[in-house]
Parts: C-alpha cells; sequence; structure tokens
C-alpha cells in the first residue's frame, strides 16, 4: 500500500512527536466505504483539526497534488501581488451590480475543507452538503435569457440559500464613496436572524486585517473588530505570520470564535462560528479552526477595476440602527411635523397628512435618522390626478450637504443627480436662500415632472422636500417649491446628542 492510499497514516506520520488526537470520525472506515474524492477530503481534513497546523498542510498538499515533495523557497512561498500602490486603500467602482464570476476552487475547497469542519463541530448536518450546480450551459442560457449575471442566474435556477454555497458580494466603503467586493457563503438557514457561521473570501481593496471598530463609514475597514460584539467582553487576538507570506488572526470571543487568513496576494478569507452564544453546545475550538482556515487556498481574483482611492470626503459618522430609537424618538417628530403641517397648510389650505413617522434610513448603510411625512395636495394635477407631496428631515450624522462631485460616488448625499442609464434626463442646481446652500433636481417622465428640494441648514440638519405633478399648477412651479421648502421650520431634537 502506498502512503497517498492511507490519510490517517499521513496524519500520524506529519507530526510523529504529536499524533492526533481521537476524533469522532474513523477515517479508515471512511476510506471503506468508498465515499467519493471530495467527502473524502472534507472527512480528512475535520478529523485532523485538532492535530495542528501541521498535519492539515500536508493534507492540503496532498488533496491537490499528491504527497509533498521536498521544502523549496518556491513551493513554500505563495504568489504575491504588485499592484504599484498600497491595496488598502484602494476600492471598486460604485456603480457596478451582479459583478460576480464563479470560482469554483473557492467553493470545492471550502466544501471539504470548511464543509467537514461545521459537520464535525455540529454546524450542519452532512447531507445538506451534498448539492449540485447546474451546468454551465443552463446557467449561460438563463443569463442571456433573463439578461442577468451569473449569480442572478443561479439563483433563478433554484440555485441559492445552500450551506456554505457562496455568492457574489459587496459593501460600501467610507459612507459609500468606493466599494469591496468579495465573495459570501453562510449556513442556509432563511429562518435564523443570524447565520451560525458566515465565510466572507475578501478580493483585495479597501480593508486591513488589523482589528478596529467595524462599520462601512471606516475606510480601510476592520475585518474584526475589536470591541466587545458577541459577548460582554473583547475578543481576544491571537497572530502567527507563516513562511508562506501568509498571516493568521484570530479572534477569540468566548462563546464565538472568528479567524481571517490574509494571503500574499493582498485577498483574505474571514470566518464567523457561533459556537455557543445561546446555548447551543457546539463544539469548535481555536486550534481546528486556525487548521481549517490555513488548509483553504490562496484564490486570484479579477482586480482590473480595483483603483487606488484618492480625495475622500470624510463623512460624518451615522447612527447605528437602534431598536428603540424610534420609539424615543416619536414626541420630537410629532412636535416636527406638526410644525412643518402648518407650514404646508398656510400655503396650500386644507393640505392632508396622510402617514409620518421617525425612520432610520438605510440602517444597514449609513445609519441615517430622519423624520419622514406623506401628504396629499388640495388640488390635482392637469390629468386630474391628485397632487401627493413628501418632507423629510435629516438629523444630523451619515450624509453631505450638496451633490456629489462629477464622477464620485453619491451614496453620502442626499440628492444625487441621476447616472447612465437611469433614463431620466436630470436637472440639478445648487444655489443659496437666506444664508444656506438649496440643491434641487427635476426630471421629467412622460409629462409628469419630478423635483426635489433639499435645504441644509448650519446647524447640521436638512430637510428634504419632493414631489410630482402633470402639467402647470398654480402656486406649485419650480421657484414656488424652493421658497416653499426654505420655509419649512427647523425639526425638533436635542443638539448636544447628535454633536460627536
Amino acid at each position: 500500500m502506498n502512503p497517498q492510499d492511507d490519510v490517517a497514516t499521513v496524519f500520524a506520520e506529519a507530526r510523529p512527536d504529536d499524533p492526533p488526537p481521537g476524533t469522532a470520525l474513523d477515517i479508515k472506515q471512511v476510506m471503506r466505504d468508498g465515499y467519493r474524492a471530495r467527502r473524502r477530503n472534507r472527512a480528512a481534513v475535520a478529523g485532523a483539526a485538532a492535530a495542528g497546523v501541521c498535519a492539515v498542510a500536508v493534507v492540503l498538499a496532498f488533496s491537490v497534488t499528491g504527497l509533498p515533495g521536498p521544502d523549496t523557497e518556491e513551493r513554500q512561498q505563495l504568489p504575491a501581488a504588485d499592484f504599484g500602490f498600497d491595496p488598502a486603500l484602494a476600492g471598486y467602482p460604485s456603480d457596478t451590480w451582479d459583478w460576480g464570476v464563479a470560482q469554483p476552487e473557492l467553493q470545492e475547497a471550502a466544501n471539504d475543507v470548511l464543509g467537514g469542519l461545521a459537520v464535525e463541530a455540529g454546524f450542519v448536518d452532512a447531507a445538506a452538503l451534498e448539492y449540485d450546480m447546474p451546468s454551465q450551459d443552463a446557467v449561460e442560457a438563463e443569463m442571456a435569457e433573463q439578461d442577468l449575471g451569473y449569480f442572478g442566474a443561479l439563483s433563478e435556477l433554484g440555485y441559492l440559500n445552500h450551506p456554505l454555497q457562496f455568492s457574489d458580494w459587496n459593501t460600501p466603503g467610507n459612507a459609500g464613496q468606493v466599494q469591496l467586493r468579495g465573495y459570501v457563503a453562510r449556513d442556509g438557514d432563511e429562518e435564523a436572524d443570524r447565520s451560525s457561521f458566515t465565510v466572507t473570501a475578501m478580493q483585495p481593496g479597501g480593508w486591513t486585517a488589523e482589528p478596529g471598530p467595524t462599520g462601512e463609514d471606516v475606510f480601510p475597514q476592520h475585518l474584526l473588530g475589536d470591541e466587545a460584539s458577541w459577548s460582554e467582553t473583547a475578543p481576544e487576538f491571537t497572530s502567527e505570520d507563516l513562511d508562506d507570506g501568509r498571516t493568521l488572526i484570530v479572534a477569540d470571543h468566548g462563546c464565538a470564535l472568528e479567524a481571517v487568513v490574509v494571503y500574499p496576494n493582498a485577498s483574505a478569507l474571514k470566518s464567523t462560528w457561533d459556537v455557543d452564544c445561546e446555548g447551543q453546545g457546539r463544539d469548535l475550538t481555536v486550534e481546528q479552526l486556525s487548521a481549517a482556515m490555513l488548509a483553504m487556498p490562496q484564490i486570484e481574483y479579477d482586480t482590473s477595476e480595483l483603483r487606488p482611492i484618492t480625495g475622500l470626503v470624510e463623512v460624518p459618522p451615522g447612527w447605528p440602527y437602534s431598536e428603540d430609537w424610534e420609539t424615543e424618538a416619536a414626541p420630537d417628530a410629532d412636535a416636527s411635523i406638526d410644525a412643518a403641517t402648518a407650514v404646508l397648510d398656510g400655503a396650500f389650505p386644507g393640505v392632508e397628512l396622510t402617514s409620518f413617522q421617525p425612520n432610520q434610513a438605510d440602517p444597514g448603510y449609513s445609519g441615517r435618522r430622519a423624520y419622514a411625512a406623506d401628504y396629499k395636495m388640495p388640488f390635482e394635477d392637469a390629468s386630474g390626478y391628485p397632487v401627493h407631496a413628501h418632507v423629510r428631515y435629516y438629523l444630523p450624522g451619515g450624509w453631505l450637504p450638496g451633490l456629489p462631485p462629477e464622477g464620485s460616488s453619491a451614496e453620502a448625499y442626499l440628492l444625487n443627480c441621476g447616472g447612465p442609464g437611469d433614463d431620466k434626463d436630470d436637472v440639478c442646481e445648487e444655489t443659496e436662500v437666506d444664508g444656506r446652500m438649496v440643491v434641487t433636481r427635476s426630471w421629467g417622465l412622460g409629462d409628469s415632472v419630478s423635483t426635489w428640494v433639499a435645504v441644509y441648514d448650519p446647524a447640521g440638519w436638512a430637510v428634504e422636500f419632493n414631489t410630482m405633478a402633470e402639467g402647470d399648477v398654480d402656486g406649485y412651479a419650480h421657484g414656488d417649491l424652493v421658497a416653499l421648502a426654505a420655509s419649512l421650520p427647523a425639526p425638533v431634537y436635542d443638539p448636544q446628542e447628535y454633536e460627536r
């Protein structure tokens, strides 16, 4: 029998001074049962995780190239990246959607290595990982027929929400002025509030592995947070630099574990595991997670759109989502909307307030706090339809005044002058009324004209008025709407609470 036919022997011989401890998986029985290659590798890695990094490295080499040969500098060192700029201070364009492409090497390795770990630790059943992708021909046909990207086509074909199934992923950095890209996989439980594990493959650009404050307002983004999150105490960190150019960082939260591997090509792999934060009783150690993460290969990504980021505008930090804020802010929102309604009714007697509420605008992005109100105006437009209007007060934090500079991301701004492909003929203007900045945006669709007016107060708040009407309406022309928005009173809030 050849050594490579006996994976358990490979493990034992990898570190003869430190034999692997017992495991619930009988590797030799797995082999005898004739599992196909992928499940064989998965079982091997899961059983070896407790043996340490060196043993798993041998398994990885075996699974890809056979038994490792003599250690040479060429074999030890992974290919490095040379961008000519710091990838941490770089990013991708924000106007790209469904950009992702298949990463079969990443998916296969994750199923083999992290899938085995997830099964062994009690996160998923082995059967849940036995799913097959649609054929490439079927995916390409769906892409052409539905005008979809790769992962959109997979979703339409019903291939979605499987455990450890990767899909394309992007997130804004520096309040949306730049985008980060990668691929993300979760546990596939759509009913759960939070996935029991998450694996994110980060493409180069816009992040740092140094622990620090997390969130989309930070740039570069920290892959690991340094504050208490999964438990009441901050995580304990360990870090190791490997000879092949990789770096492993582990965050131990007590009831949860996070690990990041940074590769020489400036990509990274991060995984987060809720071991026992709600008494689930799963069994996963730092050593097991470290070994599995280091068994994952370096992946080469398309970085042709990666660009160094210069001239970023500092955005006032937004507000984290709060389940209590809307209730607590209700009295101030009521007073603010009552005052705004009185002004609108003075200009157009009979205006009807149809709905209003405090609102955490885009809570997953910048945490903007706002008071929003909808109105039915006491007249009809030229087509005989009722005219509706909307008022939104923005409290300080998470946004910038004015219009975004040409060619830059509009995510941090309240008004955007549109972009290619939105089928609108936008007309935008930035002016000043009574010492305050006023931005307008209007566009026509058919005979209807939509008008947006935003007034920015030096105190840090803003008010936005928008409406749509067809034809001319007496007293409702563009200049009238600017004057009306500028006359709306200040919102009620505690300025000291918003000083940061």
